[in-house]
C-alpha cells in the first residue's frame, strides 16, 4: 500500500500537475465550506442551560412559562414578554387500582404483563394546578393589549382573572 501511494504521488507531482492543482483547490474549498458552514446562520436563542428536570415543580413551571411566553409573543403588537408561572401541583398520573382484599382498604395499581414486560394500567393524567401568572411586557401600557394578554393567559391555562397579573415594563 505504501509503494502504491508513493508511486501515485510521484506521478501526480511530476506528470499530472493540473490535476493535482484541481485536487488541492477542491479539497481546500471543501475544508473552507466546512469551516464556515455556520457563518451567517441565526444564532440560538439564549444560552443553553442545564437540562430541566420535568418531574420537579420548578422544572414544570419553567416549561409552562416558556410555552406561554412563545404563544404570547406571537400575538400581534405584543413584542417581547417575560412570563413567570407558579404551580401548586405537578402533573399527576392516576392508575386503575384493585383491592388487595375485602378487609384491607388499601389499593394498588393494576399491573399487566406482556412480552415487553410489566406495565401499569393508566386511568387518567391530571395537569399541573396553576397558582398564578405574571406577564411583563413593554406593550402592556396599551389597555387593549393588556386585556388581550390577560384573556389569552386565562384561556390557555384555564384560570381565573385574579390569578393573572399583566404589567408594563
Amino acid at each position: 500500500m505504501q509503494t502504491r501511494f508513493s508511486d501515485w504521488w510521484k506521478r501526480m507531482v511530476s506528470e499530472d500537475r493540473p490535476t493535482l492543482v484541481r485536487l488541492l483547490v477542491v479539497g481546500s474549498l471543501g475544508v473552507g465550506l466546512l469551516a464556515f458552514s455556520g457563518f451567517g446562520s441565526k444564532p440560538s436563542q439564549g444560552t443553553p442551560g442545564p437540562p430541566v428536570d420535568t418531574s420537579s415543580l420548578a422544572g414544570q413551571q419553567s416549561i409552562v412559562g416558556k410555552q406561554l411566553q412563545g404563544i404570547l409573543e406571537a400575538i400581534p403588537h405584543v413584542g417581547v414578554v417575560s412570563v413567570a408561572v407558579t404551580l401548586d401541583r405537578t402533573v399527576q398520573s392516576q392508575y386503575v387500582t384493585s383491592n388487595q382484599g375485602l378487609s384491607s382498604p388499601s389499593t394498588s395499581p393494576v399491573v399487566v404483563t406482556n412480552a415487553q414486560g410489566d406495565s401499569v394500567v393508566p386511568l387518567d393524567q391530571l395537569g399541573p394546578l396553576v397558582g398564578g401568572v405574571v406577564v411583563v411586557a413593554p406593550s402592556a401600557v396599551n389597555p387593549n393589549i393588556r386585556s388581550e394578554l390577560a384573556q389569552a393567559v386565562q384561556t390557555l391555562l384555564q384560570i381565573q382573572p385574579y390569578q393573572v397579573l399583566i404589567l408594563p415594563n
